[in-house]
C-alpha cells in the first residue's frame, strides 16, 4: 500500500481517544467507559496498550443506528 493511499485511509476515517470519541458524541468520558465495560451501548472500540481507540466510522455508525427521531 503506497503511502499517499495510507494517508488517505486514516484521513477518511481518522481515530480518537475516549475523551474525543466522548466529546465528538456529546457524553461523558466516563460514560463510554461504562458502556465498554458493560456492554450497556455497543459502540467498537480497539485496546492499544492501555489506550481505548475509537473511528470516526464506528462512532458515526452508532450515531445513525441510535438517533432520536
Amino acid at each position: 500500500m503506497s503511502k499517499q493511499r495510507l494517508t488517505a485511509e486514516l484521513d477518511a476515517n481518522p481515530r480518537f481517544t475516549r475523551k474525543e470519541a466522548a466529546a465528538y458524541l456529546g457524553l461523558a468520558e466516563k460514560t463510554l467507559a461504562n458502556w465498554a465495560s458493560t456492554g450497556k451501548q455497543k459502540i467498537k472500540y480497539h485496546r492499544c496498550g492501555r489506550k481505548t481507540i475509537y473511528m470516526k466510522a464506528d462512532l458515526d455508525a452508532w450515531l445513525e443506528n441510535n438517533a432520536c427521531n
